[in-house]
């Protein structure tokens, strides 16, 4: 990992909310990436999902700033700018939502402090009581799931420091 960098995961919601909006949390989640304020990590998997989501013809119909123009250009500045890992192995199950798990996986192998999300399936097993959310607590302490506003508060007491 880079020095002095915070490493992160963003799920795809925050990539989303990013481009929709001309500004927001998501937007100064994205522009900390693109500034070189923190270390992103993607995958494949994740970057398919992310191309898919932005690229929806109906969500670019509801939402005007979103372009194919700004998916590419984010899209291309993800591959340019973020660390890359290929294969992030399965070290978490996630049945409440399987889809999640790719995030998940990544944030671990990567031993990355936070992942950035909105999605209550994932900001939920920091809290919940389940058996499974308290796995995840016990099994990977370093990691913490946390909305795009307490990453933001991080990121600016590390910069005053």
């Amino acid at each position: 990992m880079k020095e002095n960098f915070l490493p992160v995961v963003f799920d795809c919601m925050i990539f989303l909310q990013g481009l929709i909006k001309e500004r927001g949390e998501a937007v100064n989640c994205l522009e900390a990436f693109e500034n070189g304020a923190i270390q992103l990590f993607v995958s494949e998997e994740i970057l398919r999902e992310i191309a898919d989501v932005l690229t929806r013809p109906k969500l670019q119909g509801k939402f005007s700033l979103l372009t194919t123009e700004r998916a590419e250009k984010l899209l291309q500045t993800l591959r340019q700018k973020a660390t890359f890992i290929k294969n992030a192995p399965q070290s978490f199950n996630y049945s409440r939502d399987p889809k999640d798990e790719k995030y998940i996986n990544l944030a671990v192998f990567a031993k990355v402090a936070f992942l950035v999300s909105r999605d209550n399936d994932l900001l939920d097993l920091m809290t919940d009581f389940t058996d499974e959310a308290k796995e995840f607590r016990q099994r990977f302490r370093q990691l913490k799931v946390i909305e795009p506003q307490e990453f933001l508060q991080i990121i600016k007491t590390k910069e005053q420091k």
